[in-house]
């Protein structure tokens, strides 16, 4: 029985099968790291819009020029904070539980310390590290 366990394995390393094997695992395992890395920036460029529109809830008179630009439907607080709700529906697909229930708070509350608090969870679903959050980080008044 050994020299056909023998045989086989001599047969299969002869004729190149293992290398071919070998390429097939790493051809899967490359497309799906190229999938995930697909699907990770494209959560980022979501998660950037949805900082961009936090921020102009929180200084909407500094952002109102900006947002006109390039957003003229945005014309009040209230709009932007609809389309705030529009995005937190549409995180259902991709967001972690953490951060959708800190985007919905800070659509109840929006200040600099809600808006730190879902920032740092999107930053934990694109895998970027932790940092501390206080009240006073990003606190720019002059």
């Amino acid at each position: 029985m050994s020299n056909w366990i023998t045989l086989v394995i001599g047969l299969i390393s002869g004729l190149g099968i293992g290398s071919g094997v070998t390429s097939l695992i790493q051809y899967f395992l490359n497309k799906k790291q190229i999938s995930l890395e697909s699907q990770r920036k494209d959560l980022e460029a979501r998660y950037r819009v949805i900082i961009l529109l936090m921020y102009a809830v929180i200084d909407f008179k500094r952002n109102k020029t900006s947002l006109h630009k390039h957003r003229p439907d945005l014309k009040s607080v209230n709009a932007i904070l609809d389309e705030l709700k529009a995005e937190c529906h549409n995180m259902l697909l991709f967001a972690s539980e953490e951060t959708i229930k800190n985007l919905h708070i800070f659509i109840k509350n929006p200040n600099n310390l809600n808006f730190q608090k879902t920032a740092i969870f999107m930053r934990k679903d694109l895998k970027r590290g932790n940092i501390k959050c206080d009240e006073t980080l990003f606190k720019f008044e002059v």
